[in-house]
């Protein structure tokens, strides 16, 4: 066989594998992520869904709230990843003398670890949320919505808070 023509066959040969391999990759999500659906988690309600912060200064500090999230359903419900909207915010979870580490904003690349969170019928669990006004710089003036995903087994629950930031 010809130098140029083993040439061609072995390119051929890596793109195949590369093209397989991209494909593969692409397909394999981790089987916590595939399983978490995006529909509205039924049973659980939230004290309250959402805040209005006002005027935050910017240079006041970091702003933190609470949630109290209830199961009402008569099963376990089971956290599995925490998500936030934007940078400037981060969210744990209490429940007795269980909490999550501090989740933020998914990049690409950078996504948030999986949980295994049991939120047990008829209890509640609070979620704290920390916002900094500060952490977009002086162009982060002005208003702002931000929300917080809790992704469970049986759904998502959005959290919300609004405001504005001032100088």
């Amino acid at each position: 066989m010809a130098k140029d023509t083993k040439f061609l066959i072995g390119a051929f040969l890596v793109s195949i594998l590369v093209i397989v391999g991209v494909a593969y990759l692409l397909s394999n999500k981790s089987k916590s992520e595939a399983e978490i659906p995006t529909t509205e988690v039924a049973g659980l309600t939230a004290t309250p869904e959402s805040y209005d912060l006002g005027e935050v200064a910017i240079n006041g500090g970091i702003v933190s709230k609470d949630y109290e999230v209830k199961n009402t359903t008569s099963a376990t419900l089971s956290l599995k990843k925490i998500a936030t909207s934007c940078m400037c915010t981060t969210a744990k979870v209490r429940l007795g003398d269980k909490e999550t580490r501090a989740f933020g904003m998914e990049m690409v690349g950078d996504k948030n670890p999986p949980l295994d969170l049991n939120i047990p019928a008829g209890e509640t669990a609070k979620v704290t949320v920390d916002f900094d006004p500060a952490a977009h710089g002086p162009e982060g003036v002005g208003a702002f919505d931000r929300i917080v995903w809790l992704y469970f087994a049986q759904g998502v629950k959005e959290l919300k808070f609004n405001g504005t930031v001032v100088n």
